[in-house]
């Protein structure tokens, strides 16, 4: 196992051309980019339907004029579908079991110039800590509150995949099966500490949903094997990435408002500077009651659709 000097870039794609295009082009303009090698993971159709997104992806891809400006770029085309969660946990130990390190881009993330110099600042600053586990480049918008009090960077305990990296070290404990998360999570009587101390139990909820199949992600696995092994993730004070594919085009992100705001991306660099790793106490709270708000605003939605029902208030009324 080799340890680069710059970490690889793994980036996944499926069935969007148009999302790749934005993606990669300012995956193209980072300033590590020269310095970057990059591995594409293609993942095979799941039907009939996504059958020409993905030739077009490949096609695009196979045009060197659009992969130029990397120290050098592979592609891997599955020829079946792995499925979104598996194609990507594939990917992520085929390069870290062969670079100690890496960076992780999924086709709808936009990157700031800076993003890769960011992460790759994380990924050497905490190479020897165990208590890290990842280094997030995306800034979720309710932080933004805080204003200037807002710190260049944190430790959060939950793990940002939209634009991310990790070493080998952290990868080897990752664990795919939910439901043995849940299990153990709950056998050492750490449920409460997992979900903020709320009653609802959000990520639990999430590690039900995909342990009973009704979601096939790997990023609630990722939280969670983070959590168990007492590892936090740092993230930025300034957005060096952010999502655009919340425009119900995707599997699992949909459309929700809140993933829509749009985070100006860094325009400048500051050195990231090593921090104490310890959670930041007033991050976990704003955090918490937004989880709490988002919960309340939920039942709202759905109490209030079941009485316009019932009352026959949900119909449309025709002119």
């Amino acid at each position: 196992m080799s340890q680069s000097p710059v970490a690889p870039i793994a980036y996944f794609v499926y069935n969007r051309p148009d999302h790749v295009k934005r993606s990669l082009e300012a995956l193209r303009k980072n300033y590590l980019a020269p310095q970057s090698k990059l591995f594409i993971f293609s993942d095979g159709p799941a039907n009939e339907k996504a059958v020409q997104g993905v030739q077009e992806v490949r096609e695009y891809l196979k045009d060197k004029s659009h992969t130029d400006g990397f120290a050098s770029v592979e592609i891997i085309e599955r020829e079946t579908n792995h499925g979104c969660g598996v194609n990507i946990v594939e990917g992520i130990t085929q390069v870290a079991n062969e670079f100690g390190r890496l960076v992780i881009v999924e086709d709808d993330i936009l990157t700031s110039p800076y993003f890769l110099t960011y992460i790759n600042d994380g990924l050497e600053l905490y190479k020897d800590d165990d208590k890290v586990g990842v280094i997030s480049a995306w800034l979720e918008p309710q932080f933004l509150t805080l204003g200037d009090k807002l710190p260049e960077s944190f430790f959060m305990n939950v793990a940002h995949i939209w634009g991310w990296g990790t070493w080998q070290r952290v990868w080897k404990d990752y664990e795919f099966d939910a439901g043995k998360l849940l299990e153990q999570i709950r056998a050492e009587g750490r449920e409460d500490e997992f979900n903020y101390g709320l009653k609802f139990k959000p990520n639990s909820r999430n590690l039900e949903a995909q342990a009973a199949g009704r979601v096939g992600t790997w990023d609630y696995q990722l939280t969670a094997s983070l959590f168990l092994h007492h590892r936090l993730s740092l993230s930025p004070g300034r957005a060096y990435s952010n999502n655009i594919g919340c425009d119900g085009t995707g599997m699992h992100c949909g459309t929700a408002d809140y993933y829509k705001v749009n985070v100006k991306l860094a325009e400048e660099y500051q050195p990231l500077k090593k921090i104490p790793i310890e959670l930041n106490q007033e991050i976990y709270n704003i955090r918490r009651r937004n989880l709490a708000k988002q919960h309340h605003s939920l039942i709202y939605r759905a109490l209030r659709k079941i009485y316009r029902i019932l009352t026959g208030k949900n119909k449309v009324s025709k002119r």
